[in-house]
């Protein structure tokens, strides 16, 4: 056997199946490796000073909070943080379940590797999950959003003020201080109805417009252009399925308490 034709045909067939494209400052790089549900592993290549910060954009810990694991507590928890000692990365500027790493541009390889694999385990702990019914997108809206709002006030069913001096239910409110983030959940099921649902009360609502919040349930892909558009004329759209996307525009719009004393 030719030992050196053998690994080239290894590492070219890895190359060949190795995706790197631009994103924003960084680059998203699909990997040749799946999680259990057969999604692609991609990591987040960013610029940092004078190196990389590399994260899996929290991937693996939506997966587990979609699956009905709750990383932050119990086993769980412990699990999820021994796999991040064990891959020994850094966490720099990680947001909750988010698994990140720092380094300089000689270990990206490196790097890359140590996300993607360390994403791999934690989203095995899946198994963790406790049999349960197939649960409504608004609740899984909810439980997201109560997950990562700490101190800031969780208000389901939450009163929505229109112009005309009514009231309509939106799914929940996010607020602290005098600010304050009005999401509608807008289910896949039944999709034309829950769209046109959240544009009739978003359009009629007396709140200003950068304070209303469309989660659609999955990803753009998912979603006619025309709906999007819609719903984007009378509000924000963030994809549930797009990692941390809904948590960071509603930190734009309802700081945490300690960041809105520092403004």
């Amino acid at each position: 056997m030719d030992s050196a034709a053998t690994v080239g045909a290894i590492l070219r067939t890895i190359n060949d199946q190795t995706v790197v494209r631009p994103y924003g400052d960084g680059l998203l790089v699909d990997l040749p490796l799946t999680y259990g549900d057969g999604d692609v592993v991609r990591v987040l290549v960013e610029p940092m000073g004078a190196g990389f910060r590399v994260s899996d954009r929290a991937v693996a810990a939506t997966q587990l909070a979609m699956a009905g694991v709750n990383v932050g507590a119990g086993r769980p928890a412990e699990a999820f943080a021994e796999t991040v000692r064990s891959a020994g990365l850094s966490g720099v500027n990680a947001a909750p379940g988010e698994l990140a790493t720092f380094g300089v541009p000689e270990d990206l390889g490196r790097m890359v590797l140590d996300v993607a694999q360390a994403s791999m385990r934690a989203e095995q702990l899946r198994w963790l999950a406790v049999r349960q019914t197939l649960t409504r997108f608004p609740d899984r809206v909810v439980d997201r959003v109560k997950s990562w709002a700490g101190s800031r006030q969780v208000q389901r069913e939450a009163p929505l003020a229109l112009r005309s001096g009514r009231k309509r239910q939106v799914t929940l409110r996010v607020s602290s201080n005098d600010r304050s983030a009005y999401i509608q959940a807008v289910s896949s099921r039944d999709r034309d109805q829950a769209a046109e649902h959240c544009y009739y009360i978003f359009d009629l609502s007396d709140v200003p417009k950068e304070n209303r919040i469309a989660a659609l349930d999955g990803d753009r892909a998912d979603w006619p252009s025309e709906i999007v558009s819609e719903l984007a004329s009378v509000g924000d759209v963030e994809f549930f399925a797009d990692p941390l996307s809904l948590e960071r525009q509603l930190d734009k719009l309802v700081p945490p308490p300690h960041a809105a004393l520092q403004r």
